[in-house]
């Protein structure tokens, strides 16, 4: 019982070191005029947030930080429409829980990275390889919790 005790101790200590760099949150998206939320994890420290509508009802939310690292969640009405270039040709979709994603090194030696699961997308573009670790853990976190 001992033991038991100490692996559940070593548990929620871990998670609670793996989440320190995140903060918890809900985002709320409108689809077919009903309001649903997604729960979140975002890097903490950004510098602002905001909500953008198109004008084809494509629903983003994105999060800014200093350096120009950049992270959004999407719920798009339009699915061919891109939040952020990526080569189909040189990047191959890899399976990540029930969703897919694409990564990979900008020019700028700064990480990218998109998640799709039916019409969600969430992702980041610009970050730092010190950062990339909290900001993959974000959308990891996001695709455990998109509705099904």
């Amino acid at each position: 019982m001992k033991y038991i005790a100490l692996i559940f101790a070593a548990v929620i200590f871990n998670s609670c070191f793996l989440f320190s760099d995140l903060r918890k949150t809900r985002l709320s998206f409108s689809e077919n005029g009903y309001a649903q939320s997604v729960l979140a994890v975002i890097p903490k420290k950004f510098e602002r947030a905001e909500m953008e509508i198109d004008s084809v009802g494509n629903q983003v939310h994105y999060y800014f930080y200093r350096g120009g690292e950049v992270l959004y969640f999407a719920l798009l009405k339009d699915t061919s429409t891109q939040l952020q270039p990526i080569n189909y040709e040189l990047n191959i979709p890899k399976q990540v829980y029930k969703a897919v994603y694409f990564k990979g090194i900008d020019s700028s030696n700064r990480y990218w990275r998109e998640t799709r699961f039916q019409n969600y997308r969430a992702g980041y573009k610009n970050v730092k390889e010190d950062n990339e670790g909290a900001f993959d853990s974000s959308l990891n976190y996001f695709s455990l919790h998109m509705p099904h």
